[in-house]
């Protein structure tokens, strides 16, 4: 008990004393090891303040990196573009009056045979309409605006029931698509860059037909960002003799834009008949001598690929510059298949155009409002998911996973 008190007594004079000296400024050392160990310890906590604050501005101008940004959302882009398709058409594709149709005549009128993609669609159109008892005939424009002009004047000769230009700006041969609509006879457009587009241009047009051209052209534009790192330097071999070349290489360039501040582009035209007259292989081997720092060719149309490869290997530099198109034409199918400079190729399952475009018919001819945009896909083809498919002709359920004739032909009723 007294223990207790004693030491109480001790301790609070120690705590007297003690506070005493610290009141007149009493220089103890014993003090001073402490004050200095409370002061590093504020200056360790100031510094892992400041450390936190660099992390955090560093991690801040990380997430607001716009090339980064641009480049991460291109790859997922390019990685969602690079799987299958699935099957689906707008409302208002249903069974079709076969006895209505039995007997009547269509006229196709081709932009030019002689370019793969667009045979290839007429080839698929007869193809769709076989078992609709539809007279079809053929005529190729030639890539000559008065063989057009021609062929619709033939088929206006021949009282066709119905007109369809494949690929032909009307425009081009407004005076005549006049002269049908004079004589009752319907004039369906197509492929003209977005569905619709030319109606305003010419009154006596009944229908524009087609794809949106301006989603191939993100595409590219998507998968050169993404290829490219955000660095790259792109020449854009635009077509613009073809209605749809604005449609695809202004979207290419907007999304360029939009996606990567840091690469840069330039453009040069080229008609349709320069992709196989040699002219354009030479002006890709002049244009690569005069900017040896161009990384990508990118090709409005993929044909022209089959004119740019020869130029690049020519000059040895078919390893360093990579090379991209849209149409998903077989031949330029394989060169991406076998490793060539031409390393990606934008397709779509153009039988699904076909059919549309055949629906389309016979919905005018059945007195019915045409569906002018079928909802067309876009799917990317790379050597990196081409796997060992055929190359030697587009097959849609190889190349895409979907049969689109066998969908439409089960819609409108024909089978087979």
């Amino acid at each position: 008990m007294s223990r207790t008190r004693i030491t109480s007594r001790m301790l609070g004079a120690a705590l007297c004393i003690s506070l005493v000296a610290a009141a007149c400024g009493s220089d103890d050392t014993e003090s001073e090891p402490a004050v200095e160990e409370e002061a590093e310890e504020e200056g360790a906590e100031e510094s892992a303040e400041e450390e936190a604050i660099e992390e955090e501005g560093a991690e801040s101008e990380e997430a607001a990196d716009p090339v980064a940004d641009g480049v991460a959302e291109a790859e997922a882009l390019v990685a969602a573009a690079s799987e299958p398709v699935t099957f689906a058409v707008p409302d208002g594709v249903g069974e079709v009056d076969l006895a209505g149709l039995e007997g009547k005549k269509v006229a196709i009128v081709s932009l030019v045979q002689a370019v793969p993609i667009v045979l290839q669609w007429e080839e698929e159109m007869n193809a769709a309409f076989e078992g609709s008892g539809l007279e079809v005939t053929s005529f190729d424009g030639k890539f000559d605006p008065n063989e057009w002009g021609r062929g619709v004047e033939q088929a206006i000769a021949d009282q066709a029931d119905l007109i369809f230009l494949l690929g032909i700006p009307p425009i081009a041969v407004a005076p005549q698509i006049a002269d049908a609509d004079a004589a009752g006879i319907p004039v369906i457009a197509s492929l003209q860059g977005t569905p619709g587009k030319t109606l305003s241009d010419v009154p006596e047009l009944t229908a524009d037909v087609g794809f949106d051209y301006r989603i191939p052209g993100e595409m590219i534009a998507q998968w050169f960002v993404a290829d490219s790192g955000g660095t790259g330097n792109a020449l854009i071999l635009s077509s613009d003799d073809n209605t749809a070349s604005p449609d695809v290489w202004g979207a290419m360039e907007a999304e360029i834009e939009r996606l990567c501040p840091d690469c840069t582009f330039t453009r040069e035209d080229s008609t349709v008949p320069e992709w196989s007259d040699g002219t354009l292989q030479a002006r890709t081997r002049s244009l690569m001598q005069a900017d040896p720092t161009i990384t990508h060719i990118l090709a409005v149309f993929d044909a022209m690929t089959l004119a740019v490869e020869p130029a690049l290997v020519e000059l040895g530099v078919e390893e360093t510059v990579r090379v991209a198109g849209f149409n998903g034409t077989p031949a330029v199918m394989a060169n991406v298949q076998a490793g060539t400079a031409v390393k990606m190729d934008v397709g779509n399952p153009n039988m699904w155009f076909s059919a549309g475009a055949v629906d389309a018919v016979y919905s005018v001819l059945l007195g019915e409002e045409p569906i002018e945009d079928a909802g067309v896909p876009f799917r990317i083809f790379t050597e990196e998911n081409m796997g060992d498919i055929d190359t030697s002709v587009e097959d849609s359920l190889d190349w895409y996973g979907i049969d689109p004739l066998a969908e439409y032909r089960a819609l409108w009723g024909i089978g087979g």
